[in-house]
């Protein structure tokens, strides 16, 4: 972390080098999302391809409620992995919310996933989310994690 404000908090953010695929049975794989109900780009795309079900309960999801998900949580219990949804735009592509607004939900839906994840066994496990198409840079997303307390693993895809 580059503010030196921040270097003093105790971080519980762990860098990995490693596809969030692989996190262990049992965790929390987190990433952010529009409430259109697109995972059409980005990691979106993979999470689509390896959780069919959980991407047709987003959908659904955000057909019904779109827009009033924005700094909200979408929890969906899996199999092997549960996955969040944190919706942290409104849109994607052109239509992406403004870096600020993208942090301000963030705030919110991180709070929201952390009060619905009761169970203290069920690590976080996190793309470097917003960082690449909602175009938000990944140190600013860590800031509001870490003023938050939250105790995640972020994976970095090898090779980058």
């Amino acid at each position: 972390m580059s503010d030196p404000q921040s270097a003093t908090l105790p971080s519980k953010i762990t860098h990995v080098k490693a596809d969030i695929f692989a996190a262990p049975e049992g965790s929390i794989l987190v990433h952010a999302c529009n409430t259109v109900g697109s995972w059409g780009a980005g990691i979106a795309t993979a999470f689509q391809e390896k959780y069919p079900g959980a991407f047709a309960k987003y959908k659904n999801v955000c057909r019904k409620q779109g827009e009033a998900l924005l700094g909200t949580c979408l929890l969906i219990r899996g199999e092997h992995h549960d996955v969040a949804c944190l919706f942290t735009s409104k849109d994607y592509g052109r239509r992406v919310d403004a870096p600020a607004s993208i942090l301000a939900a963030t705030r919110t839906a991180v709070a929201d996933l952390l009060a619905q994840n009761t169970d203290p066994t069920k690590e976080l496990h996190s793309c470097r989310f917003n960082s690449e198409r909602f175009a938000v840079p990944w140190e600013e997303t860590e800031k509001v994690l870490v003023e938050l307390g939250a105790e995640m693993i972020v994976y970095e895809r090898p090779g980058r």
